[in-house]
């Protein structure tokens, strides 16, 4: 791997300079406030680093009940080392976020030149990714949907170089495995790819993975991978039976937040209008508003008014509503991608579209309304890789049709103005507008009145912290750094409050 990175060591390298700077700097700032969700994570990897248990006493937990919504892990123990170094603040927590956003360029570009050997696409993919508004804003926060980034592009990248050695197949088994522990549509997605990748292996001359009468031969060349992957993927499963089967449940479309009192009203409607009762119930039932609801979304997802457009519908978590998460010049690239696309049908061009096409599914099944950047990751690095090909076939065609060494370096010159000029107004928005706006769903102003209250808690007996913050006993383990095994006696109490079916927890202190 260090060897095929340094033959292209001076261009990748300012890549991940860049990538790094636009990810790190000012972290702990950018985006403005530090939410819930970031508290509650990095105080997970608090707990774990110090007992070895969540904040809820579990050891080593394969999900966080966290808040009662019960989180993937992956994100909180990736954290322990950044906790362990820096301690428990707001940079530690990010840090994660931001080197695992650093690190998905590297793996993008190992991706592209696996699948096509081609070193300008494979540079033009890790710069689009290391400029890309929603990686960026992904990237500066403690979002566990961006850990899909590095592990599914890197997981593809070890799977492709595996079929011709085992020991590769197993970093890729164990990848995808990680991946099922990272986030929710990551976990729905993750199945999905590596079946497109069993069926990719038939075009690298690899048909044994699924030819019947050597099948048993690939199971047992590859018998370690699998093992690494079974046991993770039932790993993940076994989660199911610890409330996560709740929460996944709770915020999909099979689950409508009217509980179907919709659909009710639509059959009403249509027998006080004299259509029969069993005729009604065809045309507004569980099935066809779940079918409804679901195709919506899914076109939604891979419109040009969430590409290019609108974007995020919410700014909580670092996004920026109203921008949409491709750069309008994407447009041009993606277009010359398609063309390609049909004109040639290679396989990796086709699997990267499927990847695409089929990533919004996990948001899809989600009752949602809006655009939603993190359910949406998936699709990440597969889009940008897909208008880096475009971008690529782009530059060849001029080239071919004008031949001319100055020509083309002026192209280059200004494609590349255009992109950095995009990014320039992005870092505006972000840096001077989206603060303003996203402050209350950021929930800005917590942790200063944490510190505040702090100063002055010595000259009351009790303090009390309003409701409205949702669960306000995080800002206060955040901040103050309770100590794990404190929180865990307390937290132990709290559960009575789940048995009695409330929706949030309602912790004092």
């Amino acid at each position: 791997m260090i060897n095929q990175l340094m033959k292209n060591n001076s261009l990748l390298f300012l890549i991940l300079v860049i990538a790094f700077f636009l990810r790190f700097v000012g972290i702990s700032e950018y985006p403005i406030g530090f939410t819930q969700d970031e508290a509650g994570l990095g105080y997970e990897a608090y707990s774990l680093l110090l007992t070895g248990k969540d904040s809820w006493g579990n050891s080593f937990p394969l999900t966080l009940r966290s808040f009662g919504d019960f989180k993937l892990p992956l994100y909180s123990y990736l954290t322990i080392l950044p906790v362990y170094f820096f301690g428990l603040n707001e940079f530690s927590v990010r840090f994660t976020g931001a080197i695992f956003g650093t690190l998905a360029i590297v793996a993008t570009f190992l991706l592209v030149d696996k699948l096509s050997g081609q070193k300008r696409a494979s540079l033009i993919s890790a710069l689009l990714l290391a400029i890309s508004p929603w990686h960026i804003s992904l990237s500066r926060g403690a979002f566990e949907a961006n850990l899909t980034t590095f592990f599914m592009p890197l997981g593809i990248w070890a799977f492709l170089k595996g079929l011709k050695s085992s020991k590769w197949m197993i970093l890729s088994s164990f990848l995808f495995g990680l991946n099922f522990y990272s986030y929710h549509s990551a976990r729905v997605l993750a199945p999905i790819i590596i079946v497109l990748l069993i069926l990719y292996s038939r075009t690298s001359g690899n048909n044994n993975l699924i030819n019947k009468s050597t099948l048993w031969k690939s199971v047992m060349r590859f018998k370690i991978a699998i093992v690494i992957l079974v046991t993770l993927f039932l790993g993940s499963l076994g989660t199911l039976f610890q409330g996560a089967a709740t929460r996944g449940l709770d915020v999909t479309l099979i689950n409508p937040t009217d509980k179907w009192k919709y659909m009710s009203q639509r059959r009403f409607e249509a027998i006080k209008q004299g259509v029969p009762t069993e005729v009604a119930r065809i045309f507004s039932n569980k099935v066809t508003y779940i079918a409804d609801n679901f195709v919506g979304n899914y076109l939604s997802y891979i419109s040009p008014v969430f590409l290019f457009s609108q974007g995020a519908s919410d700014d909580g978590y670092g996004m920026i509503p109203g921008r949409g998460v491709l750069y309008l010049i994407e447009i041009l690239f993606l277009t010359f991608f398609l063309i390609q696309l049909i004109k040639d049908q290679k396989p990796y061009l086709i699997f990267i579209f499927l990847w695409i096409i089929l990533a919004p599914i996990p948001a899809a099944i989600s009752k949602a309304t809006g655009f939603s950047a993190t359910r949406a990751a998936v699709m990440m690095p597969a889009i940008q890789i897909a208008s880096a090909y475009g971008f690529s076939f782009l530059l060849l065609f001029l080239e071919n049709s004008f031949r001319n060494k100055y020509f083309s370096l002026a192209l280059k010159i200004f494609f590349l103005g255009i992109l950095f000029t995009s990014l320039a107004f992005f870092l505006e928005d972000y840096l001077f507008h989206a603060p303003i706006h996203a402050s209350e769903s950021m929930q800005y102003g917590r942790g200063e009145l944490v510190n505040y209250v702090s100063g002055i808690e010595d000259k009351y007996d009790k303090i009390f912290m309003s409701r409205t913050m949702s669960v306000p006993h995080v800002w206060v383990a955040f901040y103050k750094k309770w100590n794990p095994k404190d929180l865990q006696l307390e937290s132990i109490k709290w559960l009575k409050y789940e048995e009695e079916g409330q929706q949030y927890l309602d912790q004092e202190h």
